[in-house]
């Protein structure tokens, strides 16, 4: 089930109902739902050595990171029998259906152990975050097919900045569904009008 099948479900459920509060109360349970699924992940593909690293999160929960994704999905009522149950957020379909990302120029920027910390230091973009090691006195460079830091004097450890991908495959991670057993439920909750 993707965004359009969710949305098509409620219509058959809510198109017999008068009430818009009922209607609001389906789209608002089915909301509710799909934020479970983004918050529980069961059976969401673990993340990636390089995300857990980056992120510092050794237990690396899929799609828990900031939860704007999970925060994001609402209930609109479109109409006195319609609501709509979607996000506003870009990368959600990505996340959700799985896919590849490849690069636009050249090279994706996939950020390394600790980066988290210069993005929020100096902004999310690597050419931000690179210009912003260099005004604080690291030697920054590129070493094959990634970015290193390292502090200019002589024998100081490098860190990887970021790796250089053409491309990057993001596994499917579906929580945009209602199970038979949620329509159900979200049924019951508005049946008495319905029945």
């Amino acid at each position: 089930m993707n965004f359009t099948d969710v949305n098509a479900e409620l219509m058959k459920i809510t198109a017999e109902l008068s009430d818009p509060g009922k209607v609001a109360l389906a789209g608002t349970m089915a909301a509710d739902i799909i934020r479970t699924h983004l918050y529980e992940g069961e059976g969401f593909e673990p993340l990636s050595q390089v995300t857990k690293d980056y992120r510092g999160d050794k237990k690396g929960r899929p799609l828990r990171d900031t939860l704007h994704l999970r925060d994001s999905i609402t209930a609109e009522l479109v109409n006195k029998e319609t609501v709509s149950v979607g996000t506003t957020v870009k990368y959600a379909a990505i996340q959700n259906n799985g896919g590849v990302i490849t690069a636009k120029k050249e090279w994706l920027f996939i950020p390394g152990p600790r980066m988290r910390y210069y993005e929020r230091k100096f902004g999310r973009k690597p050419g931000d975050v690179l210009n912003g090691l260099r005004s604080e006195g690291f030697w920054v460079y590129r070493a094959g097919r990634a970015v290193f830091y390292r502090e200019k004097e002589k024998g100081s450890e490098a860190h990887v900045a970021y790796y250089l991908k053409k491309s990057v495959e993001i596994p499917k991670r579906e929580f945009f569904y209602l199970t038979d057993e949620e329509l159900n439920q979200i049924t019951k909750e508005v049946a008495d009008e319905i029945l």
